[in-house]
């Protein structure tokens, strides 16, 4: 059975129930939802729902092992309280299909928070509430031991820049080289660095940490708005070449309705044009779902360029619509080429 982790952090989510019109400041009060998000966690939904559809639609071979079929456990690790919004939303995941077996709750603590407002033209502003969030305690008391001995047998764990900039240094040290060992036994580890500025201390802090994430990276998926203004990244193929050489092993990089550059350590390189959409509502999580059905594609034996096909056609749906997590099961996949078994990470070296 294939084992999935996904490590970050969700939060508690209010928003307007309408765009907010008027000048006055007090408007800003009034009828709200209250829901959850979270990057890693929107991924590893599509990657629940990405997987169900791969499989459906025939796209496994009859050959294929059990690691490319759908028998698999999506986990999700992050760190939550015991109270009444920590215990919904464990219960809103397991209903999404994800184990919640991994989630480690402290008591007294709680989940972050943040509030979204949306001004008459669909301008969207945030507001958070995160810095005590439990999730920022995962590893603390050497945690980090334990959640390693459970991790250990996973096929793939992910993570993103927003699971390293919540952590402290200390605690970002241990994730690393919890990460190291996993990888030594054969698990493969995806991150995409979604970079947030307003989470780091400074710029410096952050580029050292992805310095030190990039050579335990097997797959990498960052966005290259995101990578061009952090680094300076002339074109994609440039922020590929970059990640490459600092030791990541497979860089996807997204460029919105722009191809996706691809480009691996074996040589393989080249680009894919996504899907025209016709109309865009929300791009909250495009890059999360993207991320997510090409994890779901690749580890079930589908080759780079098709898998990101997939996850193309999967964002460009997700923006089509309002909301982080919509409904992909009306789409219809390409049958994909299988050049390639997605396999161990002892393909390459590191």
């Amino acid at each position: 059975m294939t084992k999935t982790a996904f490590i970050g952090e969700c939060m508690i989510e209010i928003s307007a129930a309408s765009p907010n019109t008027s000048a006055e400041p007090s408007s800003a009060f009034g009828p709200a939802k209250l829901s959850y998000a979270g990057d890693t966690l929107n991924a590893a939904v599509y990657m629940a729902r990405a997987s169900k559809l791969i499989v459906q639609q025939g796209k496994v071979a009859a050959n294929a092992s059990s690691n490319e079929r759908n028998d698999g456990v999506i986990s999700y690790v992050t760190a939550l309280g015991t109270d009444p919004y920590s215990q919904a939303m464990i219960s809103a995941w397991q209903n999404d299909g994800l184990d919640a077996s991994l989630v480690r709750q402290i008591d007294g603590e709680l989940p972050g928070l943040y509030a979204i407002q949306t001004d008459a033209s669909g301008e969207r502003s945030f507001s958070y509430w995160r810095q005590n969030a439990a999730a920022r305690q995962l590893l603390k008391n050497g945690y980090e031991k334990t959640l390693g001995g459970k991790l250990a047998g996973y096929g793939m764990v992910y993570l993103s820049g927003i699971s390293l900039a919540i952590l402290t240094n200390e605690d970002r040290a241990k994730l690393f080289a919890m990460l190291a060992t996993l990888r030594k036994n054969g698990t493969r580890v995806c991150f995409d660095s979604n970079h947030r500025p307003r989470l780091w201390a400074d710029t410096q802090t952050a580029t050292d940490a992805y310095a030190a994430m990039a050579p335990l990276c097997d797959i990498l998926m960052p966005t290259f708005d995101d990578e061009a203004a952090l680094f300076g990244d002339a074109t994609p193929a440039d922020c590929a070449k970059r990640w490459l050489d600092a030791g990541a092993g497979e860089v996807i990089v997204k460029n919105g309705a722009l191809p996706s550059t691809y480009l691996t350590q074996t040589g393989e390189t080249g680009t894919v044009t996504p899907p025209k959409i016709e109309r865009v509502i929300d791009t909250t999580s495009a890059g999360d779902s993207f991320n997510g059905s090409y994890l779901a594609a690749r580890q079930q034996g589908i080759d780079i360029k098709p898998a990101i096909a997939i996850a193309q056609k999967v964002a460009g749906c997700v923006i089509g619509a309002r909301g982080a997590l919509v409904d992909i099961d009306h789409l219809v996949f390409k049958p994909p080429h299988r050049k390639t078994r997605f396999i161990a990470n002892k393909t390459r070296p590191g």
